[in-house]
């Protein structure tokens, strides 16, 4: 138990999201359809808080065998059995009717179990199944003596006489019934922890939210919620929940080189400052990754920054394969931990547990630069537009908050010409540098150039400049020099119109 007065559920993720917990004095309802986890939350409530905070507990259940709930426990690791033998866990399997007589006897059998083994929590699963009487199939009356509100309400006094901190689950359903009494049940517990499961283009979709939660402050709205055979629950705060940052964000006048070219940093204004944020823009086989790569080797090798590459599109092998070809020893760095690489799949691509791997790996290796590789990927994997705005939105204010410096690569899909620098989403508001990477054509060759569009509170310059990659990766050339022997890109009109023309050499006027 924290020193504030919360009780935590030991269930990873959720704690978080209610600010550390829940009072120890509230009453917990878990309420859900069928397969949305109900009993499997309640089960993990009860378990961490014996191997993890040493409160032994009661799981009270009415249709669910004891045998299978330890048999199900044991795929998720959890030895239940061995509980029982160590006296700090009770299975009761009973009656809902019977239940409510315990509560009630000043000589009850399961209080007494309670207080023979120091239970402090108890999970009842299924309070829904009160509402009918032992002997009928008609249900209590809606209100009044005898009702199923009047049946619970000395359910829960019962229960916090003992001083139990109680978790109970109750079954969502279409029909009149289970509508009627979830209402009753939601108005009288003091914590409603609402789970979903719902079907997403051909996929299963679980979330959790904490409807209502007396006492205390707690994140709003809907958050994702993992099962896995073989591992417990884990509850994934929503990437549109603002960040919780109680302090100022910090600032930085340090400017630091992008890749290690003079050249590069003299169109930025110097270099750019720790903890900004830049777009890179451009077609298809540019070198946005080329660009990535030297970004992070710049940063572990000549500053001590710890890098981040994340990718939904190439393996990281790939891109080591592709790094190696260009003379850049990407491994090195990999093997020695200066540099990470974080690979996810865009099939099914939740998300919420993306960003919580980002900020994982972030926070574990005190990564400094990041350059994630494809928000194309992003915007075609999520199919939300919203999502998606609110996925940068986040990345953007964490990264600012860490003071750590960002990279963003986007491909835009104009091939001739330019008119916006993110078709799906514009982003020049929200980011420091925008830097544009383009092709041109010129008589019959596509050749590369490199324009800043924006740096942030540098005197950047505006001219476009040719760059070439090979051995070493990009490589700007110099303005009176090109490729081929072919005239400089300065010998040109509308480079960024990507067929632009030739200026017209001055004539002697005398």
């Amino acid at each position: 138990m924290a020193s504030d007065g919360l009780i935590q559920t030991g269930i990873s993720g959720l704690d978080r999201i209610l600010m550390g917990g829940i009072p120890r004095t509230n009453v917990i309802l878990v309420e859900g359809t069928t397969g949305s986890g109900k009993t499997l939350l309640g089960t993990e409530f009860i378990y961490r808080g014996i191997t993890e905070f040493n409160e032994p507990g009661i799981i009270v259940v009415f249709e669910v065998s004891p045998d299978k709930l330890i048999r199900d426990a044991a795929t998720l690791g959890w030895d239940l059995a061995a509980l029982q033998e160590q006296k700090k866990l009770q299975i009761v399997f009973t009656s809902p009717q019977v239940l409510d007589q315990e509560l009630r006897a000043a000589d009850s059998l399961l209080l007494e179990t309670a207080e023979e083994i120091g239970a402090q929590r108890i999970f009842i699963d299924g309070i829904g199944l009160l509402s009918r009487p032992s002997n009928a199939s008609a249900t209590l009356p809606a209100i009044g003596p005898g009702s199923y509100r009047d049946t619970l309400q000395q359910l829960i006094e019962g229960l916090n006489r003992e001083h139990l901190t109680a978790m109970l689950s109750h079954e969502l359903g279409e029909y009149a019934e289970p509508q009627a009494t979830s209402e009753a049940a939601e108005y009288l517990v003091d914590t409603v922890i609402r789970v979903r499961r719902s079907l997403h283009n051909r996929r299963i979709h679980r979330s959790v939210e904490i409807i209502k939660s007396r006492g205390q402050d707690y994140d709003p709205g809907e958050h994702t919620l993992s099962i896995k055979n073989g591992k417990c629950l884990e509850v994934f705060r929503r990437v549109q929940a603002p960040l919780p940052f109680s302090m100022d964000q910090p600032t930085s006048m340090a400017k630091r080189s992008v890749i290690g070219v003079d050249a590069l940093d003299a169109l930025l204004g110097g270099g750019i400052f720790d903890g900004s944020t830049t777009m890179v823009v451009g077609l298809s086989g540019v070198g946005k990754t080329v660009l990535g790569t030297q970004i992070l080797r710049e940063g572990a090798i000549r500053q001590n920054k710890r890098g981040l590459l994340i990718s939904l599109d190439e393996h990281p092998a790939q891109i080591v394969r592709n790094a190696e070809t260009l003379g850049l020893d990407l491994q090195s760095q990999i093997d020695e931990g200066t540099i990470h690489v974080l690979f996810d799949s865009p099939q099914e691509l939740n998300i919420d547990v993306h960003f919580a791997k980002i900020v994982s790996t972030i926070e574990k290796h005190d990564i400094q630069r990041m350059v994630i590789d494809g928000m194309t990927s992003y915007s075609t994997a999520l199919q939300d537009q919203a999502v998606y705005r609110d996925f940068f939105h986040a990345l953007v204010a964490y990264s600012k908050h860490r003071l750590m410096t960002t990279f963003f690569s986007y491909e835009n899909p104009e091939f001739l010409g330019l008119s916006t620098f993110m078709p799906d989403f514009p982003v020049s508001s929200i980011v420091d540098n925008i830097i544009l990477l383009s092709l041109v054509e010129i008589k019959s060759s596509l050749r590369r150039c490199l324009t800043v569009v924006k740096a942030r509170g540098c005197p950047h310059q505006f001219d476009s400049r040719e760059y070439v990659i090979g051995p070493g990766g990009i490589t700007l050339l110099p303005f009176d020099e090109t490729v081929a022997k072919a005239l400089p890109l300065a010998s040109y009109n509308s480079i960024l119109s990507r067929a632009p023309s030739r200026i017209a050499a001055a004539t002697d006027s005398r």
